[in-house]
């Protein structure tokens, strides 16, 4: 498996070659910077992919780096080869624009695409991306598959 990884100022440049490993962690996650990731198959709406995660002592994914972008892009390619659309753990439910990670760290990091988040139709609060690698916002209510991430201490 491969991680692309591309610097955060260029479209284009070197790419350098990771492999996903277990690591440390448990069957079906897998290991980046000291941190287990698992990406789940089942499509679910926002909050009960969070609460799948929340029963696996994890919370949905949140993204702090490029490069763990890249690898969690790795990750879902893996498993989704055409890249469809992927729940994260970045929403807006509680107040409209205060985006936050449901595992309580600061947004520190984003990759929104063009023109998002938009808040089409004033109903769309919960961030997935899929194809274009970009940060989507959709209704919570949509099922998607999800990565979760074990607990960090937030940077």
């Amino acid at each position: 498996f491969i991680l692309w990884t591309l610097p955060q100022n260029m479209i284009t440049s070197s790419v350098y070659f990771v492999k996903l490993q277990r690591g440390g962690c448990p069957s079906f996650w897998y290991t980046f910077n000291g941190r287990c990731y698992k990406y789940v198959a089942t499509e679910l709406n926002w909050a009960d992919a969070e609460l799948y995660c929340v029963s696996q002592r994890a919370n949905l994914v949140s993204i702090h780096s490029l490069e763990e972008h890249n690898f969690i892009k790795t990750l879902i390619q893996n498993f989704d080869h055409a890249q469809g659309q992927t729940w994260i753990g970045l929403s807006d439910t509680q107040k409209e624009g205060a985006w936050m990670w449901s595992d309580g760290c600061p947004l520190d990091y984003d990759l929104w695409g063009k023109e998002q988040p938009n808040n089409l139709q004033g109903n769309e609060d919960c961030v997935s991306f899929g194809g274009s690698s970009k940060w989507h916002d959709y209704p919570c209510s949509e099922t998607f598959p999800s990565v979760c991430a074990t607990r960090i201490l937030c940077p």
